[in-house]
């Protein structure tokens, strides 16, 4: 299966948006997380998911011991860490001191064998990027009202179909509704489903 890609413009302020050059960027098919790849590895070999998540996790904590330790690490042929630092830009080193620099991010750098590795043919895709729906605020509250006055209670991915609102924009709108008062919730985490304020109340 190849990749899928579209054209986004890449913002400028120097620009005007209709003279902004396209990009082509890959359109994500969603993201794999590492319980989906030990599972494969264990199907794939005589590893058992165990050793898997063991020896991955002793690897971690290697490299993070190493990068605290001021040492560039190489990953076999993924590619190079390095540690970043932060601190406030000065004009002579001796303005600041050491208890003002501290690691921020991790850089990784990935070797050419392994950027070969991931070269490939792609295709354009069919629907492009994922964009929330353009719909007016108005009208998703009242889409919001209709669906509790059949229903008890509604769930972010009720809420994303109701209004066209990935899943990010759903949850802050949902929350939004929440601390105005016009939404309680039920549960938490992936559990919680959201009913209308005062229910159950009176």
């Amino acid at each position: 299966m190849y990749a899928k890609y579209d054209f986004r413009k890449k913002p400028s302020s120097k620009e005007d948006e209709d003279k902004q050059p396209l990009y082509p960027r890959i359109v994500s098919n969603g993201t794999i997380d590492f319980q989906r790849i030990v599972k494969e590895i264990a199907q794939a070999s005589s590893f058992t998911p165990a050793d898997i998540e063991g020896v991955q996790l002793a690897i971690e904590n290697k490299i993070s011991e190493y990068l605290i330790s001021g040492y560039h690490v190489q990953l076999g042929d993924l590619g190079y860490f390095s540690a970043k630092l932060k601190a406030r830009p000065v004009m002579d080193a001796k303005e600041i001191h050491a208890q003002s620099i501290y690691f921020d991010n991790v850089n990784f750098r990935p070797s050419s064998s392994f950027r070969k590795k991931v070269r490939g043919f792609v295709e354009k895709a069919k629907s492009g990027f994922a964009h929330s729906a353009e719909i007016p605020v108005e009208e998703r509250r009242r889409r919001l009202e209709r669906f509790l006055d059949e229903r008890p209670m509604i769930r972010r991915k009720e809420y994303t179909q109701l209004t066209g609102l990935l899943k990010n924009k759903a949850l802050n709108e949902l929350n939004g509704w929440v601390k105005e008062g016009v939404l309680d919730t039920i549960g938490s985490g992936s559990h919680i489903i959201y009913v209308r304020a005062n229910t159950g109340k009176d």
